[in-house]
């Protein structure tokens, strides 16, 4: 009871990836399999991270709300939402009355944005990191992994973020006055809805790009100029894949946005929500960003490992690949040149008796002598022949052992001179 006691506790703290009877062999073999294994496997320490990351987001979250109750307030007390006649005077016109005041809230109310969003940025550096190691399928003990990545990556996932809402607070106010022009009936009306168009496809493709900057701060060592402009790149590159996961990813947000009039559903998705939303998008955003980060980039950094947390299945190889394999293994410096056989009716080595003289060794020296002039004849006559020429295992071996060696020379000639700048 004591020892089945124990693996519970360390399967918790540590992950099954950790415990004893975890073998490497039942990892996921694609990124569809690795999600339901985390989701499945992990549940409790996503809703652990879930909780930690809405610890932080909640000032966020709280301004969301309350510019939803301001725009609410607003529609239930101004003129055009009430019968005229009861109290309220009618404006001169009503035209444009409701986008100005939309406008004026947007801009009062998000100006705060950038302040909560230094609390929020703890979180989501805490909990990026973590879901990237459980992506990973590295053993997660979810307080110290938090921590981890709050020392690591805070700093530059605060100027990510206030890069956003900046970028956000501008696409908002452009958004509303593009809005209250056209209702105002402003000359050239089509300038107006090509800039809310335009200003919506900016914050949309740089809501990826942030996304993609968040993944890439806990998973690589780069500046923050780097950060952006590979972002921007990969989110130019998969823009279809992204947005697409970025979709799933905000799922459960955006059935909260249209469940408004049923009460219960609305109570349930904000209990799914604070248990998995975050943890959730940032899982679904992680696991596929990985794929894109082999894909793209991880060719180019040294020393970075490719597919991991998946486990490439065993696949037996065909007999035909085996034998060629076996064939380009077996030869060696013996058999891969032409030898001249050995026969008793050809030259042969002459004996030294017993007794020898001058002559006798002559004799020897000039039967070695014979002996290597008629086996270089038979290499020049032989070494054309198919069965001595090299396989193509063989030639790309030795493609690639000069490669290596010309990558040492080269290196060499660094260090030496490094070390001569030193001196």
């Amino acid at each position: 009871m004591g020892k089945r006691t124990e693996r519970l506790v360390n399967r918790l703290l540590m992950g099954k990836e950790k415990s004893e009877d975890f073998a490497r062999a039942s990892l996921p073999s694609n990124r569809w399999e690795l999600f339901w294994d985390i989701f499945k496997g992990s549940f409790w320490k996503l809703v652990l991270v879930n909780l930690l990351i809405l610890l932080f987001c909640l000032p966020l979250v709280l301004l969301v709300y309350y510019r939803d109750v301001v725009g609410k307030n607003y529609a239930n007390i101004y003129p055009f939402a009430q019968g005229f006649g009861v109290g309220y005077q009618a404006p001169y016109t009503m035209q444009g009355f409701a986008e100005s005041i939309a406008y004026n809230a947007n801009m009062v109310v998000y100006l705060a944005l950038p302040i909560v969003m230094f609390i929020a940025a703890v979180g989501i550096s805490g909990g990026a990191y973590t879901i990237r190691n459980m992506v990973w399928t590295e053993g997660v003990f979810v307080s110290n992994d938090f921590w981890k990545g709050i020392k690591q990556n805070y700093r530059q996932i605060l100027l990510i973020s206030l890069i956003f809402s900046l970028v956000f607070y501008l696409t908002i106010l452009s958004s509303s006055l593009a809005r209250y022009n056209i209702a105002s009936g402003a000359p050239n009306v089509w300038v107006y809805y090509v800039l809310e168009i335009l200003s919506y496809v900016i914050l949309v493709y740089y809501s990826l790009m942030t996304l993609h900057m968040i993944t890439l701060s806990v998973t690589y060592e780069l500046t923050t100029w780097q950060v952006i402009r590979n972002s921007f790149y990969v989110t130019l590159a998969f823009f279809p894949l992204s947005l697409f996961f970025g979709i799933v990813a905000l799922i459960p947000f955006g059935f909260l946005l249209v469940s408004e009039q049923i009460p219960l559903l609305t109570f349930i998705l904000v209990v799914v929500l604070l248990l998995m939303g975050f943890s959730f998008a940032l899982l679904v955003w992680t696991n596929y960003s990985q794929w894109t980060f082999d894909k793209f980039i991880n060719d180019m950094v040294p020393g970075a490992k490719k597919n991991r947390g998946i486990y490439e299945k065993y696949k037996a190889p065909s007999t035909e690949k085996t034998l060629s394999q076996y064939k380009a293994i077996s030869r060696n410096s013996l058999n891969s040149r032409p030898i001249k056989p050995i026969t008793d009716e050809e030259i042969t080595l002459v004996e030294l008796p017993q007794s020898f003289s001058r002559e006798d060794l002559e004799r020897l020296k000039a039967s070695k002598t014979a002996m290597y002039e008629d086996n270089k004849k038979y290499i020049e006559e032989h070494k054309n022949d198919e069965k001595y020429q090299p396989t193509e295992e063989e030639l790309k071996a030795q493609k690639e052992s000069r490669a290596r060696a010309k990558k040492v020379e080269q290196a060499k000639k660094i260090l030496k001179r490094h070390e001569k700048y030193k001196k």
